[in-house]
C-alpha cells in the first residue's frame, strides 16, 4: 500500500488558518492534513476592542474544527508535549502520537512575565487573547457592584500593547458610566518606542486626557497579590494588575530540543525551515526569521501563510517522488532540495492601528501617524475582512 503523506500543524494561528481554509486544495491530492490546537482560535486584531466593550466575543472567535472537516482535514483539541525528530513523530497530552512527513509550528507567543517577578501568579496577562475578555467580564461585575473609592488598575508596560490596554479599560469604565483609576507604569522614558516618536507623544497626550496617570522610568520589581513594587522602592497599590511586558515566543520550543534564538524564538531561514530541520517548518509570533528583527504581529504571519504553503508542499512532494524512486528522503536545506522553495522576505513597512476605546485608533506606517475615526474604519473593515474568510459556521 502507497504510505499516505501526512502534513501535521501544530497551533491555531494566522497562517495555520489561511491553510486550513483552502485545506481542499491540499487534501484532494491524497495528502492528510491534520491540525493540532487545544482550544479555538482568538484574533489579536480585535482584542483590545473586546475589552473596551466595541465587540462581543463570539466575534473574535473562530473554531478551527468545522473549518478543517469540511475540506476533509482532521483537526485534534490537544496539546503538544514532545518531539522525536529521528522518528519524526509529535507526542500528545491525551491522543497517540502523530508521525509526520512534514511538521509546522505556528503556536504564536505569550506575555514575557519575567520581566516582572510575580507576574504570572498574581496579573492578568494580556496574553492569551482570551484573557482580555475574562478581565472585561471580571470588571464589568466589579463597576456594577463597586461603591466609594474607585477600583485601582495598574497596567505594567508602557509599549503600544499596554497603552492600547489602558485606552480600553478606561474606555470600558466610560460605557458604564463608571469610575476607574488607572496607572500605567513604563520601564522606558517614552511610551510606544516602537511607534514614531510623534505617534508616542500623541498617545501619551490621548492616555492622560483620558485620565490615565502615566508614570515612566519606572521598573517594576515585584508583583504581589494587592500591588506592585519598582526599583525605586515605591508600591503601587492596585485592585487589578494588568502584565503588557512584551511577547516571547512558548518556551516548551526549547524544551523539544529545537534551534532557537536567545529570546526563544524557532531560528528559520528564508525558507521558513527550522535551522537543520528541512522538513519542519514555523511561521508567525513563535519564529525568528535569520537576518530579521520582527515585531510580533500577526500582518508578518499572514504574509508568511502563502509561502509557508508552497513550501510544505515542495518539499512533500520532493521526499514523495525521492521516495517512489527508491531513494533517500530530501536532507532539506542545501543539497538535495526540492526545486521550487520560495524565500519569504519580510515587508520593510507594516501598517499598525491601535484601537483607543473612544471610537477612534492610531494608526501608523513608516514615519507616518494620524489619530481619528478614519483610522478605526479602516482597522475594523481589515478585521472583519480577515475574520470573514472563515465563515459565520466556524464562530464560537
Amino acid at each position: 500500500m502507497a504510505h499516505e503523506p501526512h502534513i501535521v500543524l501544530v497551533g491555531a494561528g494566522h497562517a495555520h488558518l489561511l491553510i486550513a481554509r483552502q485545506a481542499s486544495q491540499i487534501t484532494r491530492r491524497g495528502i492528510r492534513l491534520t491540525l493540532v490546537d487545544p482550544d479555538v482560535f482568538w484574533y489579536s486584531g480585535l482584542a483590545t476592542g473586546v475589552l473596551g466593550g466595541m465587540y462581543e466575543a463570539e466575534l473574535d472567535r473562530v473554531d478551527p474544527e468545522p473549518l478543517m472537516r469540511r475540506s476533509g482535514g482532521e483537526f485534534l483539541r490537544d496539546r503538544v508535549v514532545g518531539l522525536d525528530t529521528g522518528t519524526r513523530t509529535v507526542r500528545l497530552a491525551e491522543g497517540d502520537p502523530l508521525r509526520y512527513d512534514v511538521l509546522s509550528l505556528n503556536v504564536g507567543s505569550t506575555i514575557d512575565a519575567g520581566r516582572a517577578p510575580g507576574a504570572e501568579q498574581h496579573a492578568w496577562l494580556v496574553k492569551p487573547v482570551e484573557n482580555l475578555w475574562r478581565l472585561r467580564q471580571t470588571l464589568e461585575t466589579t463597576l456594577t457592584i463597586t461603591a466609594g473609592r474607585p477600583p485601582r488598575v495598574v497596567v505594567i508596560g508602557g509599549g503600544a500593547t499596554g497603552c492600547e490596554v489602558a485606552a480600553n479599560v478606561a474606555a470600558l469604565a466610560r460605557r458604564h458610566e463608571a469610575s476607574l483609576d488607572i496607572i500605567l507604569l513604563s520601564r522606558s522614558g517614552q511610551l510606544a518606542k516602537e511607534l514614531p516618536p510623534g505617534a508616542g507623544r500623541k498617545l501619551w497626550a490621548f492616555l492622560e486626557h483620558q485620565g490615565v496617570e502615566i508614570e515612566t522610568e519606572c521598573e517594576v520589581v515585584a508583583v504581589r497579590a494587592g500591588g506592585v513594587r519598582t526599583a525605586d522602592g515605591r508600591e503601587w497599590p492596585a485592585d487589578f494588575i494588568l502584565a503588557a511586558t512584551g511577547l516571547r515566543p512558548p518556551a516548551f520550543l526549547e524544551a523539544m530540543g529545537l534551534p532557537c534564538d536567545r529570546d526563544g524564538g524557532l531560528r528559520v531561514g528564508g525558507t521558513l525551515q527550522v535551522e537543520g530541520h528541512p522538513h519542519i517548518f514555523g511561521a508567525g509570533d513563535c519564529i525568528h526569521v535569520t537576518g530579521h528583527a520582527l515585531p510580533r504581529l500577526g500582518v508578518f504571519a499572514v504574509r508568511q501563510a502563502p509561502i509557508l504553503t508552497h513550501n510544505i508542499l515542495a518539499v512533500l512532494d520532493g521526499a514523495v517522488r525521492s521516495e517512489a524512486a527508491g531513494g533517500e528522503r530530501s536532507s532539506g536545506a542545501g543539497a538535495g532540495t526540492p526545486a521550487g522553495l520560495r524565500r519569504y522576505v519580510p515587508q520593510r513597512r507594516y501598517l499598525s492601528i491601535l484601537n483607543l476605546g473612544d471610537g477612534r485608533a492610531l494608526a501608523a506606517r513608516g514615519r507616518l501617524y494620524w489619530l481619528g475615526r478614519a483610522s478605526l474604519w479602516l482597522k475594523d473593515r481589515i478585521d472583519r475582512r480577515f475574520l470573514r474568510q472563515f465563515g459565520e459556521d466556524d464562530r464560537t
